[in-house]
């Protein structure tokens, strides 16, 4: 075993690599009891959002038949909408929506006037087989919207005619085929003043009769009601800002691609590409409607903007999440500046650290002029003596002067300290590894399992297992939680340190009555986040009913918080739990992509028991594509 203080690998949480995993309906998990390991597990980083992936809605029936939705529910029959439509049905005028229309019980407000001016809608779907899902797209899309001012979400059927007049935009995303809208809610988008992003389902509804479908086209320069789901087509990536942005082979649902029929009125934003399993660009297929290897996946006209799924689902660092981020950025903020900002913050900072170990990395951050965050465990505990032949140890920042010694300088040469847990793992539990600080999870329940099912048998964690996380830990709660980060917290005045005013998540993940705890102490967190289902319903979700979310920018969530952006992961020179390694040219090239964003971040992290030159590598490439390092609260 290692004796403490020597320089070993410790787990964390990198990227939102959102693979295979699919929410399942919530279930009972394992026992709280320890998985006996017949030999010490190797500890590897854990990724929240594998277990944590939204999935995208289903490829629905008119996608696989390749048939119109509104020919496929009988609206309307396909020689119909194959007549050109009539100018003269188009009588409809624009019209200015009324600013003070009474929000309905169901709608729930978060964020803050300090964030920006605007004031933006979510709507989302709530009904049918798949109605998780609206809650989830609308939480995702509200925390981007978060970053520009206040957020007010709520169900799309309790719309009432002249609600958007009340705000600079709305967002809706039609994640429920068919969804019943409300036809004030028709009304207000074909005809109203109010900036609309929609994205995925259901805008074949805007042009369900003759006159919709007249005025539809007349304002927006394409026809929704003949433009097809296109599920044919192979897409792996999306054009946006000059670069091909990935997105995941699991989105199988299918993208609508719009007919245009007046390119003079439309701005195409962004452009599925079209190609072969080996990524090789292909022609599209036919029901796209367009010509060469490309189809357009979101454009603007006149009040409307609209992109053909919800990207939302299977994020990674490089996904096309990135230009949904900047299209809402510029719905709300037209004409914003343009941010160039980076941060790094050094992690998983415990006592059982070297003061040399930390050193290192801290001159050559301080001597680079960087400004940097170092994430500090207050305590470190070892129940079982994993790392200690067998012998149990708990040591605090007191026990290591030499460390506290760094620290102290760090602050005084550009360095802020973050509070990164109390202990970083929970009781005696192995959570899931082991007990051991560092390793293992400390605000939610977690366990490995032999495939990526979370009602499958607990197991003993190896490299190749799946981190199952989802639960509430025995004896928890929001005033434990609460109680548990005070504790952690006055470690650092007890030895001379500052305290800190921002608190990180161990593994970025935490029940929501552990987020809501951790609140009480800490309004700003720099991290990734699970957000829980309940958050804009009300409802009580289960033990797996939430997703994980990066952002490129900062944003304020609703269990009340701001949370400072890490959007591009570290360096793991293994791989673990499923995942590849990950190198520096990945962690700049993920900041390359941020670009596309008006506001851009490239917020990562380093362990010091890596060599200070992969260090080097990743400020020096950050660096060269034009971001500037700042402090993480500095960050916007």
């Amino acid at each position: 075993m290692l004796p403490r203080f020597l320089n070993r690998r410790r787990s964390t949480v990198l990227g939102l690599m959102l693979v295979a995993a699919l929410l399942v309906p919530a279930t009972t998990g394992p026992a709280v009891t320890a998985v006996a390991a017949e030999t010490e597990p190797a500890i590897i980083p854990v990724d929240i959002t594998q277990e944590a992936a939204v999935e995208a809605p289903p490829e629905p029936v008119a996608a696989a038949d390749q048939t119109l939705p509104l020919v496929a529910a009988g609206v309307v029959d396909e020689a119909e909408l194959a007549r050109p439509v009539k100018a003269a049905d188009a009588d409809a005028e624009i019209r200015d929506l009324p600013a003070n229309v009474a929000l309905p019980a169901s709608a729930r407000t978060f964020s803050t006037e300090q964030a920006g001016p605007a004031r933006t809608l979510v709507l989302f779907d709530s009904t049918g087989e798949y109605a998780h899902l609206g809650e989830y797209y609308a939480l995702g899309m509200g925390m981007l919207a978060s970053h520009s001012g206040t957020v007010t979400a709520m169900p799309v059927t309790d719309y009432v005619a002249g609600l958007a007049g009340s705000f600079t935009a709305v967002i809706y995303s039609g994640s429920t085929y068919d969804e019943p809208l409300p036809r004030a809610f028709i009304e207000d988008v074909l005809t109203g003043d109010v900036p609309v992003l929609w994205s995925g389902f259901n805008i074949w509804q805007l042009a369900a009769d003759t006159q919709d479908r007249a005025t539809f086209t007349t304002r927006y320069g394409w026809d929704a009601a003949s433009s097809y789901i296109d599920s044919t087509d192979t897409v792996t990536s999306i054009a946006y800002n000059g670069q091909n942005l990935a997105r995941n082979a699991l989105n199988t649902g299918g993208i609508l691609a719009p007919r245009i029929t007046n390119p003079e009125q439309v701005t195409v934003l962004g452009a599925a590409n079209c190609s072969d399993a080996a990524g090789t660009a292909t022609d599209c297929a036919s029901i796209a409607q367009s010509t060469g290897s490309s189809f357009p996946w979101a454009l603007k006209s006149g009040n409307l903007t609209y992109i053909g799924e919800i990207p939302l689902s299977y994020l990674s660092e490089r996904d096309r999440y990135l230009a949904a981020a900047d299209i809402v950025l510029d719905i709300l903020q037209p004409g914003a500046a343009t941010i160039r900002q980076a941060a790094v913050r050094i992690e998983d900072v415990s006592p059982a650290t070297t003061g040399t170990e930390l050193r290192t990395i801290v001159d050559y951050l301080v001597g680079a002029g960087v400004p940097f965050q170092i994430a500090v465990v207050p305590v470190y505990t070892d129940p079982g003596g994993v790392y200690n032949d067998s012998v149990p140890e708990t040591i605090t920042l007191a026990d290591n002067p030499e460390l506290v010694e760094v620290l102290a300088y760090a602050v005084a040469n550009g360095g802020t300290l973050i509070q990164h847990g109390t202990c970083h793992q929970f009781s005696d539990l192995s959570n899931p590894y082991n007990a051991v600080s560092t390793d293992d999870f400390e605000f939610i329940r977690s366990w490995c399992t032999d495939s990526n099912d979370n009602t499958a048998p607990a197991v003993a964690c190896a490299n190749d297992s799946w981190v199952q996380i989802g639960g509430d830990l025995p004896g928890t709660g929001t005033a434990w939680a609460t109680q548990r980060v005070l504790e952690g917290r006055a470690v650092f005045t007890q030895v001379g340190l500052p305290e800190p005013t921002v608190f990180e998540t161990p593994h970025y993940a935490a029940t929501a009555a552990a987020y809501n705890g951790i609140n009480q102490v800490y309004q700003v967190r720099y991290e990734r986040e699970l957000l829980h289902a309940g958050l804009l319903t009300g409802g009580t979700g289960g033990s797996f009913d939430y997703f994980g979310q990066f952002f490129p920018y900062a944003v304020n969530d609703p269990y009340g918080s701001h949370v400072l952006p890490e959007n591009l992961g570290n360096v793991e020179l293994e791989s673990y739990n499923q995942h590849p390694p990950r190198l520096p040219a990945d962690i700049v090239a993920a900041a390359h992509a941020n670009l596309v964003n008006t506001h851009a971040t490239a917020s990562f992290f380093f362990h010091p028991y890596y060599d200070v030159s992969l260090l080097q590598e990743i400020v020096e490439g950050v660096r060269a594509e034009g971001y500037t390092f700042v402090p993480a609260t500095e960050l916007r």
